[in-house]
């Protein structure tokens, strides 16, 4: 393995850490304090080995410095939210579908200063990643939700706004802005069909039936469509050794697939299960075709109002 490929190998893996802290605090697994801090600190340790192999002036490493660094704003708001979660017990569910924090939540929630650490570091992270990438449309939404939380209205509105901007199908954003008392501009045109991002990547929208009535729903993305393929094998091998009958699988479980290439029409693929064997019908599509530009390992995506991890070690 050369150094390229364990630096690509330590920043997926460092998402997919970040993805299963995520999945815990939206569905319900916040009540094991311990997991999520323990997730999020192997996460650090991950961006921090990378990053000590970085050389400043190298500009070929940008993008990979700019990963680490998105990452980081990234493990600093769960770690934020965690916090408010589980040890402040804070009403708002943190969880993409919601809005955002109520202006000040850590003065009502937080009177011991529990927070305070926390919240500086998501402020600090987030600005260092605005810096190491100025275009990415995650990073201003957490710097918001961070700022709200604290109580500064005027340094959210601003964060929000710009998220916004980068983003205008980012209903987070925009309903945050709204709940500070801020005009929100109407939305263009946007009618889902074409892809906002600046990079190009396949995307496996997973959901699985957890009772009669709700499903949970996953989306990774992935830098190539046979990377993608590999996953969605991979996760219905494990429904395959899992026990479940084929026949009822697809009332389980579906798997969608997404193409994506900034500033062009979406494609998107139906999957289903075809046998037994819980084999996918990928003929048709661009296995082997380059993506381009080719969306940087472990790099979290923010579409359609929803953060999207680099899939591949889950």
């Amino acid at each position: 393995m050369t150094d390229d490929d364990a630096t690509d190998a330590a920043l997926i893996k460092a998402s997919s850490l970040l993805l299963e802290s995520s999945e815990r605090l939206a569905y319900g697994a916040e009540t094991d304090t311990d997991t999520v801090p323990h997730l999020l600190a192997e996460a650090t340790r991950r961006y921090d080995t990378v990053a000590r192999k970085l050389s400043p002036d190298d500009a070929e490493t940008a993008a990979t410095a700019a990963t680490v660094a998105v990452g980081r704003s990234t493990t600093a708001a769960l770690a934020l939210q965690q916090c408010a979660l589980d040890e402040l017990d804070c009403g708002w569910s943190w969880t993409d579908g919601t809005d955002g924090p109520y202006l000040g939540d850590m003065e009502e929630y937080d009177e011991d200063g529990l927070s305070e650490e926390l919240t500086a570091r998501a402020v600090e992270a987030a600005r260092e990643a605005l810096d190491a990438d100025p275009g990415d449309p995650l990073v201003p939404l957490q710097l918001g939700h961070a700022l709200c939380w604290s109580g500064d209205r005027d340094g959210a509105v601003a964060a929000y706004a710009e998220a916004l901007r980068r983003d205008p199908g980012d209903h987070v954003a925009r309903d945050s802005l709204a709940e500070l008392g801020e005009e929100v501009p109407e939305e263009d045109d946007l009618d889902g069909t074409e892809s906002p991002s600046r990079f190009a990547f396949a995307l496996v929208r997973e959901e699985a039936r957890i009772s009669n009535s709700e499903w949970s729903s996953i989306a990774c993305v992935f830098g190539s469509v046979d990377a993608a393929r590999r996953d969605a094998d991979e996760t219905l091998k494990s429904c395959d050794n899992g026990g479940f009958d084929p026949e009822d699988l697809p009332t389980m479980l579906k798997l969608t697939l997404e193409i994506h290439r900034p500033g062009q029409p979406i494609t998107r693929f139906p999957v289903e299960p075809l046998d037994a064997s819980f084999l996918i019908d990928w003929s048709g599509l661009p296995e082997g075709e380059p993506l381009d530009p080719p969306l940087p390992p472990g790099r979290p995506v923010r579409i359609d109002g929803e953060t999207c991890f680099h899939g591949g070690l889950r």
